[in-house]
């Protein structure tokens, strides 16, 4: 029992980073769908590190020192099952560790395992074109199912729900978004709710909105089926509700994230993508205290046939 309460009470104050699967992978949170028949097969690879404790928007000291890094691999399979609808398939694989400076417990709590797994449908239900310009809207609907792992332990103590891999939770999710392409640049907008279910241990995570803004420009473009380098800005908002655990309202759990990235993303032919992707925070207005994010790395390759 000691153990357990050592193990909870260091996960107390962590949230997970409001992340969406849909986010590991190319090709989904955008207007654009595959060609009938067309197969896309992506692996990417994302580290997140966060540290120290925020209480709202202020910093504030951590006796603790915790300390989270998260490492994934997110696999994921795109179909092109007509020439307007898309479906996909992707699950990632989630290594989680906490470092802590404890003196009366561990100071390293760590899990992995297999992420839940992400059906995504994507209806492109309009487009528009014109001399060197076209336009993509899309409808975007998906869910998580409760296939991770989540009953990881860690010195031999079931781990909270915050930390462990999966979820155990029905996450059905529905948003829409716009590609607009004049030319070399790429305008996108995206945007999607996620209402997560009750899941293992009773716990149920906060429901989530989810926004992008993004602009990009091909600076190297040679003529198809030549390579291009494109440049990505972007600007996201992410919101978090309550968390809640055993039906009780989790106050630490939770809040509101702006963040800023860049992605360079390299197509040396048309069947192969390369993109590297940094994201940071501009804002972090969070419930109760928590842990706070620092710095996000992605990396991804994808294969079209």
């Amino acid at each position: 029992m000691r153990a357990l309460a050592i193990a909870v009470a260091a996960a107390a104050g962590f949230s997970p980073a409001v992340a969406l699967a849909q986010e590991g992978t190319l090709d989904v949170l955008d207007g654009e769908t595959l060609f009938e028949g067309g197969w896309l097969f992506t692996l990417g690879s994302e580290l997140q590190a966060r540290q120290g404790l925020r209480h709202g928007r202020d910093r504030v000291a951590d006796p603790l020192d915790r300390r989270l890094t998260q490492w994934s691999l997110d696999f994921a399979a795109h179909y092109g099952l007509q020439y307007n609808v898309q479906i996909s398939a992707i699950v990632p694989w989630i290594d989680r560790e906490l470092k802590l400076d404890d003196p009366a417990g561990p100071d390293r709590i760590a899990a992995d395992g297999f992420g839940d797994l992400a059906l995504v449908a994507k209806w492109r239900f309009y487009r528009w074109d014109d001399v060197g310009k076209a336009a993509n809207f899309s409808l975007i609907a998906g869910i998580e199912t409760p296939t991770g792992e989540d009953d990881a332990r860690s010195n031999g103590v079931r781990l909270a729900p915050e930390l462990q891999p999966g979820s155990g939770s029905w996450d059905p999710s529905i948003g829409a978004a716009v590609t607009y392409e004049p030319g070399r640049w790429r305008f996108n907008a995206a945007a999607l709710y996620k209402r997560n279910g009750l899941g293992a241990q009773d716990f149920k995570f906060g429901d989530e909105v989810f926004a992008e803004l993004a602009a990009g420009n091909r600076f190297w473009l040679e003529p198809y089926p030549g390579p291009f380098m494109r440049f990505d800005v972007l600007l996201r908002f992410r919101h978090q509700g309550l968390a809640s655990d055993g039906g009780s309202r989790v106050a630490d759990s939770g809040g509101d994230f702006l963040t800023a990235g860049a992605t360079l993303a390299f197509r040396p032919r048309p069947t192969l993508d390369f993109q590297l992707f940094v994201e940071v925070p501009i804002l972090e207005d969070l419930n109760g205290t928590q842990v706070e994010e620092d710095v996000s790395i992605f990396f991804v390759i994808g294969f079209r046939i």
